[in-house]
């Protein structure tokens, strides 16, 4: 019974490694797939899954071809490997980005949808999450549906920096009102010691920076203490 069962085993594992060599993908069949996942070629990523290669294969800067697809804007090939059971959309790059990250940083409301609703996308992916970059370039619907989803306002990147002070940036008075309005809080600094106030500041949002103040005296009834003080030398 023991030598069968080694047997069995061995047996198992050859023939595990030989559908593997069977997937592998070639130098070209990458060329070809990273061509196709950039320009939108629908057929040519078809006649490449069908060919046995991942649809999780990587370009050679190690960006998966979904998130490649979705950041050229390749619908087709997009929707393609969405519709795929073997895809992993939370596949990330070598900068940690995936595929929810990029689409909520381009705007694309209807595939953050998907990939939420359908493909059970992490919405709180620890670090730089969906919502930081959605909040980047203002996307306020991208935010709401986010957030709707369990996405969480006072996430935390590596740095310590908030959806909030994200959003400062791309200057859009809704969303930081929004993000204040579903419990973004003020007090939060980031590595630095900068606060959302301070950010405005950096940035130059003098009108930002004046209604977060009044808000400040509002909410803690005091004036804003300033940003982190500078250590004598």
């Amino acid at each position: 019974m023991r030598n069968s069962f080694k047997l069995d085993s061995a047996l198992s594992i050859f023939i595990f490694s030989i559908s593997s060599l069977a997937l592998a993908q070639t130098a070209t069949q990458i060329d070809d797939f990273t061509k196709a996942a950039k320009f939108d070629d629908v057929s040519e990523v078809q006649s490449l899954l069908k060919a046995g290669v991942s649809p999780n294969t990587l370009d050679p800067k190690g960006n998966p071809m979904l998130i490649l697809a979705i950041r050229d804007k390749s619908m087709k090939v997009t929707d393609l490997l969405l519709s795929n059971p073997s895809t992993n959309v939370n596949l990330a790059n070598k900068s940690g980005e995936n595929a929810l990250m990029m689409a909520a940083f381009d705007g694309d409301l209807p595939t953050v949808k998907m990939l939420v609703l359908d493909k059970k996308a992490a919405v709180n992916k620890p670090g730089w999450s969906p919502i930081h970059y959605a909040a980047t370039n203002g996307h306020l619907q991208i935010v709401q549906f986010l957030m709707a989803n369990g996405a969480m306002v006072n996430a935390l990147s590596p740095s310590e920096t908030t959806p909030l002070m994200m959003a400062i940036g791309s200057g859009n008075d809704e969303l930081i009102k929004y993000l204040l309005d579903n419990g973004a809080d003020l007090r939060m600094r980031n590595h630095e010691g900068y606060t959302a106030i301070d950010v405005a500041q950096l940035f130059g949002k003098d009108d930002i920076r004046d209604g977060l103040k009044s808000r400040w005296l509002k909410l803690y009834k005091e004036p804003y203490p300033g940003g982190p003080k500078k250590s004598p030398t």
